[in-house]
């Protein structure tokens, strides 16, 4: 089980771009022509705080696995929508210089920007340390979150420190610039493909019953359908730990004989 939400962390940091955005942000609007940089990272950062609020809302009307998937996918149209018009709309001189050949086609790629911190900070931002809290099993989850949250810081670091090697311009240098949010785009689409077949659906259930999901439900893509038995957990480990006494106490052949 520990594979899942390490992997979810993992994509939530990598692959959705918005480290990039709020980390480089104020440089690569400027670069892309847009007179205020700084204003542009306000309103962003603005956004991303105040969308916070409807997520906190529908994880709990819509569920879990409806958000993250349709949040990927938002995500994902908006990052190849930014990664085209930031692209088609500028050009770049010899000296590494970018210049602005249409200005509407940056216009866009900053509002597609906005509309894709959205869907991030109302899904995949808040609800990442929500179904984390919550798939572990009871025995393990101080350590498995322990372990999810340092990937995540982790993976934070990697994306600050690598991120200028792949736009910035000049010698040993990816010069990718807009490009790079054809890699972001790429890693959101794996973000919908993991959370199609591999995130359950937890909405309204106890952790124990989160637990009992887990051992009854072999397919995430049928875990909404999935309704708790009666059996209550105390009682399932009670009778589990009998078994266990009975097993180790039972006599062995040779005793027998």
């Amino acid at each position: 089980m520990s594979s899942g939400p390490n992997s979810r962390q993992k994509l939530n940091s990598l692959s959705a771009g918005i480290n990039f955005i709020f980390y480089y942000g104020t440089k690569y609007f400027q670069n892309s022509g847009v007179s205020s940089g700084f204003a542009i990272a306000m309103i962003t950062s603005s956004i991303n705080v105040a969308s916070t609020i409807p997520g906190m809302y529908a994880v709990d009307k819509w569920g879990r696995r409806p958000l993250l998937l349709w949040g990927a996918v938002g995500m994902a149209v908006s990052q190849l929508i930014v990664a085209l018009c930031g692209t088609l709309s500028t050009g770049q001189y010899d000296n590494g210089e970018i210049f602005v050949k249409n200005i509407a086609g940056q216009k866009a790629a900053v509002a597609f920007v906005c509309i894709y911190i959205f869907f991030f900070a109302s899904t995949w931002g808040p609800l990442a340390w929500v179904v984390t809290g919550e798939i572990f099993p009871l025995k393990t989850r101080a350590k498995s979150l322990s372990i999810t949250t340092a990937t995540n810081w982790l993976l934070n670091w990697a994306i600050a420190y690598s991120t200028p090697y792949l736009v910035n311009y000049g010698e040993g240098y990816a010069n990718l610039q807009s490009k790079i949010f054809f890699v972001w785009f790429a890693c959101c689409f794996l973000c919908i493909l993991f959370v199609y077949l591999m995130i359950y659906e937890t909405k309204g259930l106890t952790l124990e019953q989160v637990d009992q999901l887990y051992e009854e439900v072999s397919d995430a893509r049928k875990s909404a359908a999935w309704k708790p038995t009666s059996l209550t957990w105390e009682h399932r480990e009670n009778v589990t730990s009998e078994h266990e006494d009975i097993a180790v106490h039972a006599p062995s052949s040779t005793e027998k004989i």
